[in-house]
């Protein structure tokens, strides 16, 4: 290798040669990575850093789903078929592929995720179809959400035309849902699913069912695009 390679090459060179490191055991003595908390970190280190933070993120799932078992049975059997399917995906694509195929056995017309660019590596697995830019949502933001994480009803074909290709259309009602704005001031992702009939959403709905659908997508959301970079 060279010092012309693009990480993007190196990163693929490592992924079809998974015993490099065995058999340059030396490297794993000088190459360190940058941790926010703790600095650097070796190869080994981090791997096992990795390795603590998805058993974090598995026992917040299975609390998250105790809890709601407990408190809401009904949503809890609603739910877990999703779940289950969402937690043997890997990928993004995959991942929107099968809340898709859940949103549509609900007779709905679509569901989908628009990533915002300003709070992720754009990611060239990621087709730019999924991608929002969030000054161009800002209008959007400010007149139909307020300070709430959900809007259910209606859109402009301006506000369509900013989430939907030209072949999703017609679009008759959605129900956008923010993706990690619990802990942030600034969502990181939206959650769309649009229905033909422009009254099967619409506002005042109880939106219980959609808080958890939400905290279920957003368990997997990170996982699925941290993927695309090992």
């Amino acid at each position: 290798m060279n010092s012309q390679l693009t990480d993007k090459q190196i990163s693929e060179y490592l992924r079809q040669n998974p015993t490099f490191f065995a058999n340059h055991l030396d490297l794993l003595e000088i190459l360190h990575i940058p941790h926010a908390q703790k600095g650097t970190l070796s190869l080994v280190e981090m791997q096992l850093e990795r390795q603590r933070e998805h058993i974090k993120e598995l026992e917040a799932e299975l609390a998250k789903f105790s809890r709601l078992a407990q408190q809401e049975p009904d949503i809890f059997l609603g739910l877990m078929p999703l779940q289950q399917k969402l937690s043997v995906t890997n990928h993004f694509l995959q991942g929107v592929e099968k809340l898709d195929q859940w949103a549509k056995s609900f007779e709905l017309q679509q569901a989908k995720i628009l990533l915002f660019t300003d709070q992720w590596n754009k990611n060239p697995d990621v087709p730019e179809q999924y991608w929002l830019d969030r000054k161009a949502f800002e209008i959007i933001r400010l007149e139909r959400f307020g300070l709430r994480r959900f809007y259910l009803g209606e859109l402009s074909n301006k506000e369509k035309s900013l989430m939907f290709l030209a072949e999703e259309f017609p679009v008759g009602s959605v129900a956008c849902c923010f993706l990690g704005a619990k802990n942030s001031h600034k969502p990181t992702a939206l959650l769309l699913f649009n229905a033909r009939d422009t009254r099967h959403f619409h506002n005042g709905q109880d939106i219980s069912f959609l808080r958890h659908l939400v905290d279920i997508v957003e368990l997997h959301l990170h996982r699925w695009l941290l993927n695309y970079e090992r």
